[in-house]
C-alpha cells in the first residue's frame, strides 16, 4: 500500500479549497510540487520579472521544507516562461542562488501566458524526500 498526502502550505488553502490544486502530493517518498508563481501574499503580481523569479523559488523554498525536503532533493523540475528570452539570464541568476549540485533535470518552456493574471514565470518540481533518521 502506497502511502500518500495531500500537501496544503499556508497561504495556498483558499487555492485547495476553490481549485483543488494543492502545494503539492507526497507519495511515499517522492514528493510532487504543483507550480509555484511569484506573487506577493495579496495575489498580485510584482512588475519586475526579477522579483517574480525570485518569489517563486523562494515560495517552492518554502512548500519544500514544509515537506521535509530541500532543494538537493529535487530530482526534476519544470518551469514554465511568459517571453522566456527576455527573462533567460535573470532566470539563470536567480536559479544558481538555489540550486546546487548535483542539479536536477530541467526542463523550461515558453508559453504565451500563465494562469494568475501578470505572471511571467510559473515552476513546478519533483523531489525525494530523504530517508527518516
Amino acid at each position: 500500500m502506497t502511502d500518500r498526502e495531500v500537501l496544503v502550505t499556508p497561504g495556498w488553502e483558499e487555492t485547495y479549497r476553490e481549485w483543488r490544486v494543492p502545494t503539492g502530493f507526497r507519495a511515499d517518498r517522492t514528493l510532487y510540487l504543483s507550480g509555484h508563481t511569484g506573487e506577493y501574499e495579496d495575489g498580485t503580481s510584482p512588475e519586475d520579472p526579477r522579483d517574480q523569479i525570485r518569489l517563486a523559488f523562494e515560495d517552492l523554498t518554502r512548500s519544500l521544507e514544509a515537506a521535509g525536503a530541500t532543494w538537493a532533493d529535487v530530482v526534476s523540475a519544470t518551469s514554465y516562461h511568459v517571453r522566456l528570452r527576455d527573462h533567460a539570464d535573470a532566470f539563470l541568476e536567480i536559479h544558481r542562488e538555489f540550486v546546487q549540485d548535483p542539479c536536477p533535470a530541467w526542463t523550461g518552456v515558453g508559453v504565451t501566458e500563465l494562469f494568475p493574471e501578470g505572471s511571467i514565470i510559473e515552476i513546478a518540481v519533483t523531489a525525494v524526500l530523504p530517508n527518516e533518521p
